[in-house]
């Protein structure tokens, strides 16, 4: 019988020779930790001196739940404190009955697939032939950014203010410019462990034309300058940001059941 415990109840290494033996399941429960400690809470399942499952909340919103079973994804979910103002809970596609059964109400879901890259099928660098520039962004291009998101995908980016986006050494904005107008963006978050293209957008009028398969691969290099592995989230019904990906050397590693509340 499994017991649920918290992250200060147990040996840390002990968490961290967990979540690192497998990296693309558990990025954010690694990155987070280590560079956001202040703003993550874990809860975690203990079996035979094992772990069976965790619970990652972030800054008291979203939960990312992951289990060796139902029962442990139930429980874990179930542990989470009243007074936490969840808007967003994650858990393995295979679980996705279980989610809806206990928020049978949600004002939405989506799935998700998580890409992953390893360096060595990463494709090489190649030059783009049409007259658009581009640069690193800055919070100078704040704005740009976000009208660039909500015209890119209203459903999921349709709220997405200026206070949304952080500028800080891990955070990398690349762009592509026709003259002053931002027309695609990346956000790149990069760590010697892993890597994710966090957002990717290209303007509506300036899709099918190859700029995000070209400016998804020169992220991914200037990312595996720094490390071995790529990671990067679309909604499973996005069959064009599927086929960008793919074309970079991207393959679905898991697939994910999000709902918001």
């Amino acid at each position: 019988m499994f017991e649920l415990v918290e992250l200060n109840d147990i040996d840390e290494k002990k968490f961290w020779d967990y979540v690192l033996s497998d990296i693309p399941r558990y990025f954010f429960f690694v990155l987070d930790l280590k560079y956001y400690p202040e703003s993550c809470r874990f809860f975690i399942a203990i079996e035979n001196d094992s772990i069976v499952g965790l619970c990652l909340i972030w800054k008291n919103h979203v939960a990312q739940v992951r289990g060796q079973d139902e029962e442990i994804v139930k429980a874990l979910i179930e542990i989470i404190p009243e007074d936490i103002p969840l808007d967003e809970i994650s858990v393995e596609y295979k679980y996705r009955e279980l989610l809806h059964s206990l928020f049978p109400k949600p004002k939405n879901s989506y799935s998700i697939h998580r890409m992953v890259l390893h360096k060595e099928k990463m494709i090489p660098r190649f030059p783009l032939d049409l007259p658009f520039t581009q640069r690193i962004l800055t919070k100078d291009d704040a704005l740009k950014i976000v009208k660039l998101m909500t015209k890119a995908d209203p459903f999921y980016w349709g709220k997405t203010s200026v206070n949304d986006l952080t500028f800080d050494e891990n955070q990398n904005y690349y762009g592509l410019f026709d003259g002053s107008k931002l027309i695609c963006f990346t956000l790149a978050w990069i760590d010697e462990t892993a890597a994710i293209i966090a957002t990717a957008a290209t303007h509506p009028k300036y899709q099918n034309k190859g700029l995000a398969t070209y400016l998804v691969n020169e992220t991914v290099h200037r990312m595996m300058e720094h490390t071995e592995i790529a990671i990067i989230h679309v909604i499973i019904e996005n069959k064009p940001a599927i086929k960008v990906y793919s074309k970079v050397g991207y393959e679905v590693y898991a697939t994910h059941e999000n709902i918001k509340l």
